[in-house]
């Protein structure tokens, strides 16, 4: 996926990310050998804080990858996105780094939103998802104000209800290095295609370390990018691999997989784009609180006082 990665390292860059400079962050980009690679000309331009590794890989996950990219980092905190395809909001990286200074548990959150008013794998074909994307892309002035993304976006699948809730996935998080590997970094049982759910997996395994603090970045995002992927396109056995994601993932997890449970600290300014983002996560909080409460349940059952 070249065009969709060239464009998520273009928002990554320091000449697009706003308040950091490029000695404030090393960037890490892991490819798998593959018919479309990102290509030498563009390899040959990155700005000189990117480090780009071009692996030769057998399997069909990215696991691997991700874990060699974590033997390369050499930072106290790290950044993770796990998907070339997802372009960043120009605060992320300096939002992050503000958040990151907080605690040295926070676990940082950059909401998920897919390109286009629905879910991509919505789309009957491949074809049809990605000609709207493009000509969706066409109508904002992205490349000079990345915020303008957010009008053209939608929640994605994995925290469809906002970011005021439990969130089941989180594509572009931070966290000390050190949590990074109290976890084992990326779980090598990941091979099914696409990783499986190990995004899933990493995202619970910080946010239930005992001293986790969830700061999450209303003002920011990490917008995905239509390229066929194993979960985001429609094709005849999605399902089915969707369930052979889901059975691995429900068995690491004793009792069962769910999303994270963990009270969130919004952190951050918010643009005007992004407001009615705010606006539904609010009304949707509102709410759940409310169910909760009529039930005598506990709204997030996997802070550390409530499990006591």
């Amino acid at each position: 996926m070249p065009e969709q990665l060239e464009r998520t390292l273009l928002t990554l860059a320091a000449d697009y990310q706003r308040g950091v400079s490029a000695d404030d962050y090393e960037l890490i980009v892991v490819e798998n050998n593959s018919s479309a690679e990102l290509g030498n000309e563009m390899v040959r331009q990155l700005p000189a804080n990117f480090r780009y590794f071009l692996r030769q890989e057998q399997g069909e996950s990215p696991v691997p990858a991700i874990n060699f990219a974590f033997e390369q980092c050499r930072g106290s905190a790290i950044g993770l996105i796990l998907d070339g395809a997802r372009m960043a909001s120009p605060g992320v990286v300096r939002t992050a780094l503000d958040a990151l200074a907080l605690s040295e548990d926070a676990l940082v959150v950059v909401p998920g939103y897919h390109l286009g008013e629905q879910e991509q794998h919505l789309h009957e074909t491949d074809a049809e998802a990605l000609a709207h994307e493009r000509a969706l892309m066409a109508t904002v002035d992205w490349r000079h104000d990345g915020y303008e993304l957010f009008n053209i976006a939608s929640f994605s699948g994995a925290n469809r209800r906002g970011y005021l809730q439990p969130i089941m996935e989180c594509n572009c998080l931070f966290a000390a290095a050190v949590n990074f590997r109290k976890i084992g970094y990326a779980d090598p049982s990941f091979t099914l295609p696409g990783g499986g759910s190990i995004n899933l997996h990493i995202y619970r395994s910080l946010g239930m370390l005992p001293g986790t603090r969830v700061i999450v970045l209303p003002g920011e995002g990490s917008f995905h990018q239509f390229h066929g992927g194993v979960t985001t396109s429609s094709y005849a056995d999605r399902q089915v691999e969707i369930e052979r994601h889901r059975v691995q993932l429900h068995g690491l997890w004793p009792g069962g997989f769910h999303s994270l449970r963990r009270s969130p600290t919004l952190f951050g300014e918010v643009p005007e784009q992004a407001f009615r983002f705010l606006e539904e996560s609010l009304q949707r909080s509102r709410n759940r609180l409310q169910r909760l409460a009529a039930k005598n349940l506990p709204a997030w059952p996997d802070d550390p006082e409530t499990r006591a």
